[in-house]
């Protein structure tokens, strides 16, 4: 069997001692090694540590203990009830195994994680684009701001990540699963406690960004599960890359599949993305004219597929701001504060699905529809729209999808006409296919 990765270097060597008589085999039967062996015989640290003490503690029809090298022992502690042997090095090992005794290693000093330094406060105006980030961040929706250059989408989309829900204890295990086996864990933090943020340049891969190579590692995609997901210059990104995107936005993981096997990523994040409304940026800017002709416009704008618009919930103008507005000395509203909100609607979506990680994105829209608590007047609403901006009826769900987090972050009992109106101002304006670009001031400013 061909051997892949650095992890196997330790089992080999043993298996070769075991050969020679130098250990004994029925001993070494009772752990699971792993390492990555150095040229002095030290143990090197191995990706994917978690996922491999994960899978030890889930198979084992009797304990066992995992042999691993010591910095990757904070990784593997955080599965509960696993028995772990750090030795430093090979010598120390075959030591220990000749005594048939197995020291259990020290528990690793807890280290503080990195703190979030952004907040909305330190964005001037813009309240339809927080407004829209708000309900993106309570309901799990993916959304696109589209602005001229320097209006803050950047800006705006670096601090969602701030207001969204901490990471429960399942969420944090997978994120810090998926970064051990990309081999960006930090070994001195351990678990990863802060929701991803990921923002990939727009010369990406799409290897790079849905993952992928001859030995598949998880892309951006994977890297911003339960995160954040932040691509800034949509347009930029070649348009087979963007529609890379369609499967893990529909399904939340990514399937690689290869001659020797099919491997799968999760990959449950939350879109957000940024673009200018024409080539120059300042379509439907009154403070500058457009120097785009029609053709170069529509040419810009076929870049995104009707198909992956309508995959975004919320779409979102983020207009330029006045001078005068950014010296003005107001003050906004904190992440804090809009965190609370974003909570306490996310409280009521579990208890609605009775699910700890279930939220409105989420919700089959079939569901919705049975079981939803719309009122009369607001469904006939909907249907009424959806028949005269020609939604698909994935847009329509995504609609319907929208208005319940808005009832959720406004403690309301029943989704109304309001919710559905302002659920209805986040679509984009186009033809039947949804397309985001065919008017580049949509509603939701």
């Amino acid at each position: 069997m061909r051997k892949e990765g650095t992890a196997f270097d330790l089992p080999i060597a043993l298996g070769v001692l075991v050969g020679a008589g130098a250990i004994d085999a029925d001993f070494v039967a009772r752990c699971t090694f792993v390492g990555e062996l150095g040229l002095d015989g030290t143990l090197r640290p191995v990706r994917g540590a978690l996922s491999i003490a994960r899978m030890v503690a889930a198979s084992s029809d009797r304990p066992r203990t995992l042999v691993l090298p010591n910095a990757n022992v904070r990784e593997a502690s955080l599965v509960a009830g696993l028995t772990l042997a750090a030795p430093n090095t090979l010598v120390e090992l075959v030591s220990w195994l000749a005594r048939r005794s197995l020291p259990t290693p020290a528990a690793a000093a807890s280290t503080a994680g990195e703190v979030d330094t952004t907040d909305f406060a330190d964005v001037a105006g813009q309240e339809g684009a927080k407004r829209a980030l708000t309900v993106a961040a309570a309901g799990g929706h993916g959304v696109l701001l589209i602005g001229p250059p320097g209006s803050g989408k950047t800006m705006l989309a670096r601090r969602m990540s701030s207001i969204l829900p901490a990471l429960t204890a399942a969420e944090s295990l997978e994120v810090t699963a998926v970064h051990s086996v990309a081999g960006m864990l930090d070994p001195t933090l351990g678990a990863v406690t802060r929701r991803p943020f990921r923002a990939p340049h727009h010369s990406v891969s799409m290897a790079g960004l849905v993952g992928g190579g001859s030995t598949p590692r998880p892309g951006e995609v994977s890297l911003a599960h339960h995160g954040v997901l932040f691509l800034d210059e949509l347009l930029e990104f070649p348009r087979s890359v963007l529609e890379s995107l369609r499967q893990p936005m529909e399904d939340g993981t990514v399937t690689i599949a290869r001659a020797s096997a099919s491997l799968r990523f999760p990959a449950r994040f939350a879109l957000v993305a940024a673009m200018n409304p024409c080539p120059c940026g300042h379509a439907g800017d009154p403070s500058q004219p457009c120097i785009c002709s029609s053709a170069d416009i529509v040419r810009y704008r076929s870049r995104l597929s009707g198909p992956l618009a309508d995959r975004i919930d919320i779409h979102v103008v983020v207009p330029a701001v006045a001078l005068a507005r950014l010296s003005a000395q107001e003050s906004a509203e904190g992440s804090a504060s809009i965190r609370s909100r974003v909570e306490r609607a996310r409280v009521a979506q579990r208890e609605r699905y009775r699910d700890e990680n279930a939220c409105n994105a989420r919700a089959a829209g079939r569901w919705l529809e049975t079981h939803g608590r719309m009122s009369p007047d607001a469904r006939r609403m909907l249907s009424t729209a959806g028949e005269r901006l020609r939604l698909s009826a994935r847009a329509y769900h995504r609609v319907l999808r929208v208005a319940h987090t808005i009832a959720d972050l406004e403690g309301a009992a029943h989704v109304g006409e309001a919710e559905v109106s302002e659920a209805l101002g986040y679509r984009p304006r186009g033809a039947d296919t949804g397309h985001a670009t065919t008017n580049p001031t949509v509603a939701g400013a």
